[in-house]
């Protein structure tokens, strides 16, 4: 067989690239956008926040995950106008085997292994299974490297071809959200689009207190 013909062979037996860019917008101002993408076992998780308040908020993430939801390798890399962080973690069979925190600082309690419970999602495999859920999302816990996170149903509704979902996040273990303000809990509703034949999430909105930010999906 040719190159050219084992190329097209392959190309033509590779998964599809599948991909959701949404924008990120709290009250009625757009603060960037977010895409998240996957390829066969490999996903893709990235913001660009440009917009926020004063610029306090602004950077990038950028977060792969090779595996599957529960044997996986992420990495994660922020960064921003206050800090710079990458952190490295591997997952076999749900639970958290090894993790690696640039610069060292960053590390917390919960960079420790041995203290993350059982049944944990990277927060690449997490989002992916917001982002293409079928059904409302089931319950989870997702570990960054550095804190656990719990994200568990509560209640949904039905209006047409729309399924709302209402989940509760909360940090379980570890530090909260955007130091200094420490967000630890949250109340998650994601709005999904049944009609045809694949499900869609059209919106993701995260309400703590007097905030309410939300992922709008970009058509």
């Amino acid at each position: 067989m040719t190159r050219l013909a084992l190329l097209c062979a392959a190309v033509l037996t590779a998964p599809a690239a599948l991909a959701d860019t949404y924008s990120v917008i709290l009250g009625n101002k757009t603060l960037g956008h977010l895409d998240y993408k996957t390829n066969g076992n490999a996903a893709t998780l990235r913001s660009t926040l440009d917009n926020t308040p004063l610029g306090v908020f602004n950077g990038t993430f950028h977060g792969s995950s090779t595996g599957s939801a529960a044997t996986s390798t992420f990495t994660g890399e922020s960064r921003s106008s206050r800090k710079s962080r990458t952190v490295i973690v591997d997952i076999a069979n749900g639970r958290a085997k090894s993790t690696q925190i640039t610069p060292q600082k960053e590390l917390t309690e919960l960079s420790d292994v041995a203290l993350v419970p059982a049944g944990a999602r990277d927060p690449v495999r997490a989002m992916g299974a917001l982002f293409r859920a079928q059904g409302c999302p089931k319950a989870m816990g997702m570990y960054d490297g550095r804190r656990y996170v719990t994200l568990t149903p509560d209640g949904q509704s039905r209006d047409g071809a729309i399924l709302t979902c209402n989940l509760r996040y909360a940090v379980a273990k570890g530090p909260g959200h955007l130091s200094p303000l420490g967000i630890s809990s949250a109340k998650m509703q994601l709005s999904y689009d049944t009609a045809g034949d694949q499900q869609n999430l059209r919106e993701l909105a995260v309400s703590s207190g007097p905030f309410r930010l939300r992922l709008t999906r970009d058509e």
